[in-house]
């Protein structure tokens, strides 16, 4: 049996409509705190669309603490930006790289452009979360995280020294040393980044339910997410990146990216450090590392977890006419007792 904080979840993606109820409720059973990414098909980019954005997840929050971001890109309104800051409506902005994932069309081409708006940030303090990867036409997709270390990331820390920043869904070995760097930056580590690797992914037979953004690296980077997020290290805590997709988009001939981890993340987990023997640094990973970097406090009531004999993995969550597909590596499973 383990004690721990109920988790947070630094990394969410709720969707809208039926869905995003769908989701939401799957959220409330497992986290405390959930960061909710705001590439939907309209981005969030101004009050009016937050604000609506709002009204519908609230509506069917069950007990989650939601916190909100918005969808950074040359559209924004400074104006409109301080207004929202004021009145405690957002926790913090997303940047996504023009065409990087899902729903990022309207993303950022060139960070350079964006000066004005870390300017703010910077002296609000307010948290720029990042998918950090260099999207160029005929570039390698293995090479993109690194090669936004280089290109983009170190002039943003070097002409706004005080911006703090969320690196998110770090994959590899170079972004793991670049934050431990950094001061002002933490990243974000995924259930599926630390437990699969290349060859879990594609060295057999091609899994698309893995098929995600930033891409899935090899052992060696695998192994160094793995040492930092046992390590508990201040500057690294738990976000999914859970990203709900139906069955016949996933299983498709253009497969979409996204992996939907939400169900299992928790058990993942704390099979995770329990089988290294690292559950000492549960809390950190899971809850006070990322509430640390947020300015956020947590509920530190224990919850009490066991290893569950009888349960079973369920790969398949009828949603609809469909199907979404459940991420799960281990075979023993944690419940919530």
């Amino acid at each position: 049996m383990l004690k721990i904080f109920k988790p947070c979840d630094f990394h969410v993606h709720l969707r809208e409509g039926n869905l995003a109820k769908f989701v939401l409720k799957e959220n409330n059973k497992y986290f405390q705190k959930i960061l909710v990414m705001p590439n939907l098909s309209r981005s969030i980019t101004n009050s009016n669309l937050l604000l609506k954005y709002k009204k519908h997840i609230l509506k069917y929050n069950k007990g989650s603490q939601i916190l909100f971001t918005i969808y950074l890109n040359s559209e924004c309104n400074l104006k409109d930006l301080k207004k929202m800051h004021k009145l405690n409506l957002f926790s913090a902005v997303k940047l996504y790289p023009l065409n990087a994932t899902t729903n990022s069309s309207s993303g950022v081409q060139d960070i350079k452009k964006m000066s004005k708006y870390f300017e703010f940030l910077e002296k609000h303090n307010i948290p720029l979360c990042i998918h950090g990867e260099h999207v160029h036409h005929n570039d390698d997709p293995f090479e993109r995280e690194k090669k936004f270390l280089d290109n983009e990331l170190s002039w943003i820390i070097s002409n706004f020294k005080s911006l703090k920043i969320t690196l998110e869904h770090i994959t590899t070995k170079d972004s793991v040393k670049f934050v431990k760097s950094h001061k002002n930056i933490a990243a974000t580590i995924t259930t599926h980044h630390l437990l699969e690797n290349t060859y879990t992914f594609l060295g057999s037979n091609l899994r698309p339910e893995l098929f995600c953004k930033p891409i899935i690296k090899n052992h060696k980077h695998q192994k160094e997410l793995q040492k930092v997020a046992l390590s508990g290290h201040k500057q690294f805590f738990f976000g999914s990146d859970s990203a709900p997709h139906l069955k016949k988009a996933k299983f498709a001939d253009s497969c979409c990216a996204g992996v939907y981890s939400t169900k299992y993340a928790t058990s993942n987990i704390l099979e995770f450090f329990w089988s290294n023997k690292k559950t000492d640094n549960l809390n950190k990973f899971l809850t006070i590392n990322g509430s640390n970097h947020y300015g956020l406090d947590y509920d530190k009531k224990l919850c009490k977890y066991k290893r569950n004999k009888t349960a079973k993995f369920q790969k398949y969550t009828k949603f609809q006419d469909d199907y979404l597909i459940n991420y799960n590596f281990y075979k023993n499973l944690w419940t919530r007792i």
